[in-house]
């Protein structure tokens, strides 16, 4: 015995029309199951007509005959919850003001992997380097590389105006020099 699509009355029939009209590919597929299958075509034509395998076409003839028309539009993927709430946020901002060198590191800038592993130690959320640079971004900062020059280069005192002039000119904050 196959398996079909319950009837449909005239309004899931209608709000299932609209699903097949829509313009993504997956709610598309989902109406178009559910309409071939209401005019009793079985599930081994279903496959070759639109190209899911059969396990697929029964899951959304089962979850169609349980909730209906509600359960053809494509579900979005719920994500992770945030990391870092804003004050956690404001607190890996404070600890990016201080110098690496009190926690221990042999650099006068941060690194994303020092910053997330010393803000770990000091009680935040544990978090990868990533995360830690892309909350960094949410607090309104950007990661930048940080410069070094020396004296005795003939463009020194140029290029060192020039940093100068360009971040305060931009109103944007620089992260990668210990600021």
């Amino acid at each position: 015995m196959g398996i079909y699509v319950r009837p449909l009355t005239e309004a899931e029939r209608g709000q299932v029309e609209q699903f097949r009209r829509c313009a993504d590919a997956v709610t598309y597929r989902h109406a178009r199951v559910v309409l071939l299958s209401a005019q009793g075509k079985r599930v081994s034509q279903l496959v070759r007509e639109v190209g899911l395998t059969d396990r697929r076409i029964r899951d959304i003839i089962h979850t169609f005959n349980e909730h209906g028309p509600a359960s053809l539009p494509r579900k979005k993927a719920p994500g992770g919850q945030p990391r870092c709430n804003a004050d956690a946020r404001r607190a890996l901002v404070e600890l990016l003001r201080r110098s690496p060198t009190e926690f221990g590191i042999e650099s006068a800038s941060w690194t994303g992997a020092d910053l997330a592993q010393i803000a770990a130690r000091q009680g935040l959320p544990t978090m990868s380097e990533r995360t830690a640079r892309r909350e960094i971004r949410r607090a309104g900062y950007r990661w930048q590389q940080a410069k070094r020059w020396s004296k005795q280069e003939p463009e020194y005192e140029r290029k060192k105006t020039a940093q100068a002039l360009g971040r305060a000119g931009t109103g944007q904050r620089g992260v990668g020099t210990g600021v």
